[in-house]
């Protein structure tokens, strides 16, 4: 599995996952997994490094998260002890219930982080930036300016550092890394005027004719009417089929619009992703599962996934398909290309 379109798949199936649910334990077996595809993903020397990385993210942002909700929320029928109410927000009962959902939030925010790492990990530059579609080739050039810059830098600081240190400089003290500064300044500015050459000399953004940009602003302006008509008969309690077609047109409509522009905008990729037959499998795995979970959300027949703590703590269930729903996330380790180095 190495197509950009089956990652992106991945990425809408794991975070309409992770955004339907509550119960910890889905959440603990879709955290292990991505821990378990972290680790297939790192080169073999960074995979002890990594964990030990993400495993200290993990525990911190559940433990800020627990105390968070543990402090200033005051609900649960399992008080553990309680503070005067005249103080401020911190006031009321302590209750096991809060801070038990206080965890749970800190997995979820925990796995949202992982999925990201993930997708960064699994893609390069170049893929992350073609899945920008070309009506925004401005963005693309930007992010891919963006995500080089901060590598770029530390390249030239490790140059410069290195001469200095031939030079006698010792590199020790903060004042020892002043003579750093201006160098590295300097072939910053020459990179940026250098590209900026590159760029004009191209014809970069150079004016092709007047543009009648009327149709594409209507059709802009329509879709967001839309939406706005759709958000406004849902709280008159209008049939919410309603709202939803408002939203689907008006999303198919942008669509629509965006592959216009798009079309109109030659681009040319020197390298196109090859697909197989198990990128092919993963991408429509991927696109069945986040179809199917998102009826479900629109008919509101996602109890199956919900968990709460609250009024009083009780043990989580979770059924076959959950828990189906929970291995999501490990099917890029089965299909992805075995590495000679493992």
């Amino acid at each position: 599995m190495t197509a950009s379109l089956a990652w992106l798949a991945w990425l809408l199936a794991s975070l309409i996952i992770l955004l339907s649910t509550r119960n910890p334990l889905l959440l603990v077996v879709f955290l292990s997994l991505l821990l378990a595809l972290g680790i297939r993903l790192s080169a073999p020397p960074d995979r002890k490094r990594w964990l030990g990385q993400n495993l200290r993210f993990i525990g911190t942002m559940i433990l800020l998260s627990a105390l968070i909700n543990f402090i200033f929320t005051h609900t649960g029928a399992t008080r553990l002890f309680s503070l005067p109410k005249d103080w401020f927000l911190i006031g009321g009962p302590f209750t096991l219930e809060s801070l038990v959902y206080g965890g749970i939030n800190g997995l979820v925010i925990s796995s949202l982080y992982l999925t990201f790492t993930l997708l960064n990990k699994a893609l390069s530059i170049q893929q992350l930036t073609r899945l920008i579609p070309n009506a925004f080739y401005p963005l693309t050039l930007i992010t891919t300016i963006s995500l080089t810059f901060f590598p770029s830098i530390q390249e030239r600081t490790r140059q410069i550092k290195e001469a200095q240190m031939i030079r006698g400089n010792p590199m020790e003290k903060l004042t020892d890394w002043i003579p750093i500064l201006i160098p590295l300044m300097v072939t910053s500015l020459e990179n940026a005027i250098q590209l900026s050459e590159s760029m004009t000399a191209r014809g970069f953004q150079a004016n092709k004719g007047s543009r009648k940009p009327s149709a594409g602003l209507a059709i802009l302006i329509l879709a967001t009417f839309l939406v706005f008509a759709g958000w406004v008969l849902s709280l008159f309690n209008y049939p919410l089929w309603i709202s939803w077609g408002l939203y689907l047109i008006a999303a198919v409509s942008l669509a629509l619009l965006l592959s216009a522009q798009s079309r109109a905008i030659q681009i040319t990729h020197l390298h196109q992703d090859r697909w197989e037959k198990t990128d092919v499998f993963a991408t429509s795995t991927f696109t069945l599962v986040f179809l199917v979970l998102l009826g479900l959300i629109l008919g509101q027949k996602t109890a199956f996934l919900s968990y709460s703590p609250y009024p009083a703590l009780a043990f989580p269930t979770l059924p076959p398909a959950a828990w189906l729903l929970g291995l999501v996330p490990g099917l890029p380790i089965l299909l992805r290309p075995h590495d000679h180095r493992d």
